[in-house]
């Protein structure tokens, strides 16, 4: 019995046995200029399973998914994951949290992982009691469709989400058949409540099936997903909206990097970044693909540059480094009619010239 309770106090908030879908489709419908996104549930979207860096979680897949829209756009987040939360909870959460319902009726997206805690709750207060696991599960079905049902209420259009909850445990491992029945209750459930409510459902139980030791965080005696599953879920869905998935992990340690229409290009020169601006060579800005190699003239010290005749401000003066004048990225591209965006987590400038 102690063994049992161990194992589902594990699970908290992942697992899944038989996958209930095997892909998410594709909706490559022009998404807002400027995204609004909320992530709401458990510890998944918390982003356990994945190491802090300066005190947050910038390898969950919500911050991967978020910086997926950040190289495309601009978009804003609202990350409202809780770890330990059942279905209940946050039924009760959402009538008493008026912060996270005015940002749900904004919202151009949302994702929401729900349901593993409704089997931990359950046998932690009566163990081995299979009447007592059913009875929570069925008031998990109508929890499901109550939640997807006030996120329709609250936002017609919006793209809705759901993950699938997984099995961490490799199949050949016991731990894996034990848990089988309740997990596949709860996927179905979703699918269900999916179905009914308009929203996609994430097929993390198959992508993660057979992979565990890869996607799962069991190395260091965790179930939740390691930084390469949370990064397959947010591929997932960066797949269904955009069509692609640029990798941005995040390291303690990074030097600024360039995406250029979506790919990443090798540098002659470092880009230096000082005071959240990005800086980029002379030479380097001139020899950028689709640029039309500008003319460019400013002076060491100057706080405006001369773009193919035009005259611009810049945020900060034009420096020397390595014998090569430096300056700021985004003004002298903009001017040349490119779109620029900043992904801060990342440290990656990205322009598209398209």
């Amino acid at each position: 019995m102690a063994s049992r309770l161990f194992l589902l106090f594990l699970l908290s908030l992942l697992v899944c046995f038989h996958p209930v879908q095997k892909a998410l489709a594709a909706d490559l419908t022009p998404l807002p200029k400027h995204l609004n996104y909320v992530a709401i549930g458990d510890s998944v979207t918390a982003g356990w399973g994945t190491p802090a860096i300066a005190g947050t979680r910038v390898n969950g897949y919500v911050a991967h998914l978020h910086r997926q829209m950040q190289v495309r756009g601009q978009a804003t987040l609202h990350n409202f994951g809780i770890p330990g939360l059942t279905s209940g909870q946050f039924l009760f959460l959402l009538d008493h949290w008026p912060e996270a319902s005015q940002h749900l009726q904004r919202a151009d997206l949302i994702t929401l992982s729900i349901g593993g805690n409704d089997i931990i709750w359950t046998e932690h207060q009566k163990p081995g009691d299979v009447m007592a696991m059913r009875e929570a599960l069925t008031k998990y079905q109508t929890n499901i469709r109550t939640i997807l049902a006030l996120f329709r209420q609250l936002n017609v259009d919006t793209r809705l989400f759901v993950l699938e909850v997984y099995n961490p445990f490799p199949e050949k491992d016991p731990r894996h058949t034990q848990l089988s029945e309740w997990i596949t209750w709860v996927n179905e459930s979703i699918l269900a409540a999916a179905k009914a409510y308009d929203a996609d459902v994430v097929p993390v139980a198959s992508l993660f099936l057979g992979h565990e030791k890869e996607y799962v965080n069991l190395a260091n005696n965790d179930i939740h997903p390691n930084a390469k599953g949370h990064a397959l879920i947010a591929e997932t869905i960066s797949q269904a909206l955009f069509g692609s998935f640029i990798p941005l992990p995040v390291a303690a340690e990074m030097k600024p990097n360039l995406l250029w229409n979506g790919e990443r290009r090798p540098l002659r020169s470092d880009l230096v970044l000082e005071n959240d601006t990005v800086y980029a060579s002379l030479p380097l800005i001139r020899e950028l693909p689709g640029t039309g190699r500008p003319s460019i003239r400013s002076r060491i010290g100057s706080v405006f540059a001369r773009v193919n005749g035009k005259r611009i401000a810049l945020p900060s003066p034009v420096f020397l480094k390595d014998g090569l004048p430096y300056l700021p990225l985004r003004p002298v591209i903009e001017t040349v009619g490119a779109r620029v965006y900043w992904v801060p987590d990342s440290r990656t400038i990205s322009v598209f010239s398209k």
